[in-house]
């Protein structure tokens, strides 16, 4: 007589052929690559590559110029204090001065022009150092939706629909109220902080 197969059998492995135990990878592979191929054809990843890079980048430049113009405004300051400096400007830089003097005032205003660009060089790699906070912040603001589920026993026969924004996940079903979340929104993102060298 004929063994009677179980209604719970599994089937064999699609790619290969093998029986379902001892289970066979070639499934699971094959699953991940189809996913991986479907999410680079999905635009909706590169729109929120390019919205998150955009404006991580515009918030790190935007800082950035803000303080080189600070350090460009006291590197002016500083010159303008300079002795014999505005003659030195009248003349486009051969002012009518003793040769002594004259040397002096080069050397001082070629290093406040080193230290000025050593402060913007400092500025600019602060400024890239804050780019992990910048896009963490960003990611923060981004807010997925997923499409409305049916719910299950406690829903009343309703739809749920579930919300993820940021890494926090919160569900929402019918008799339910709302979680209170931490919106990004309104909150400003981090900036570097400006390190001013003083002049020796």
């Amino acid at each position: 007589m004929a063994a009677l197969l179980s209604a719970n059998i599994e089937a064999s492995c699609a790619i290969c052929g093998a029986p379902p135990y001892p289970e066979c990878p070639h499934e699971g592979e094959r699953l991940q690559l189809a996913f991986d191929q479907a999410l680079a054809r999905w635009t909706g990843m590169q729109l929120l590559r390019d919205w998150v890079l955009n404006q991580s980048r515009n918030t790190i430049l935007t800082t950035f110029s803000s303080l080189r113009a600070a350090r460009h405004t006291q590197h002016t300051s500083y010159l303008s204090s300079l002795p014999c400096y505005t003659l030195y400007q009248r003349y486009a830089g051969s002012p009518p001065l003793p040769p002594a003097q004259l040397a002096t005032l080069h050397a001082q205003i070629q290093h406040a022009n080193t230290l000025f660009q050593q402060g913007v060089d400092e500025d600019w790699r602060r400024c890239c150092l804050e780019y992990p906070k910048v896009l963490d912040f960003y990611f923060g603001m981004v807010e997925v939706r997923f499409p409305a589920e049916v719910g299950g026993e406690g829903t009343g026969g309703g739809r749920e629909q579930r919300r993820v924004k940021g890494r926090r996940e919160s569900v929402e079903a019918g008799g339910r109220g709302k979680k209170e979340r931490r919106r990004s929104r309104g909150r400003t993102p981090p900036v570097a902080p400006m390190v001013v060298h003083r002049r020796r």
